[in-house]
């Protein structure tokens, strides 16, 4: 099987999962060949990873901005992929939690709404059956 990272299994599996959720190998290979042959290094690793999500981002936000949006699409896909990638290895901390929050709004950018007077809550909205909205708060899960 194919390992990125030989001596760091941990690593090498981050990258199989990437390529699988849309990551493209030459991209990675440009942004982790400078890890490759040196001691593990988490800060890198995160660097590394946000740094091409931004760049992909940026890319997506020009393709918007000319009306591309099929390649916006795919690019704002390959940015949330590469921050959450990042993410995944970082230790629990300011670092995770902004490069997480920026793979979401990579993957899921607000949009500017109305907001209605009387919003349906939230189990309203879940909830599949005609009535069950009704139950109690101590019966759902």
């Amino acid at each position: 099987m194919f390992s990125y990272f030989p001596n760091n299994y941990t690593w090498s599996s981050a990258v199989m999962l990437c390529l699988m959720a849309g990551g493209q190998l030459g991209q990675i290979d440009r942004l982790l060949a400078s890890l490759r042959n040196g001691d593990p290094d988490i800060d890198a690793w995160t660097a590394a990873w946000g740094n091409a999500a931004a760049d992909r981002e940026g890319h997506a936000k020009q393709d918007l901005r000319q009306g591309f949006t099929r390649s916006a699409s795919a690019r704002y896909l390959r940015a949330s992929t590469y921050y959450l990638t990042g993410e995944r290895q970082t230790p629990p901390g300011l670092a995770k939690s902004r490069s997480y929050a920026a793979g979401l709004f990579a993957r899921f950018p607000p949009k500017a709404t109305k907001s209605s007077s009387r919003a349906p809550s939230i189990r309203t909205r879940r909830c599949p059956k005609a009535g069950c909205a009704r139950r109690s708060a101590s019966s759902t899960p």
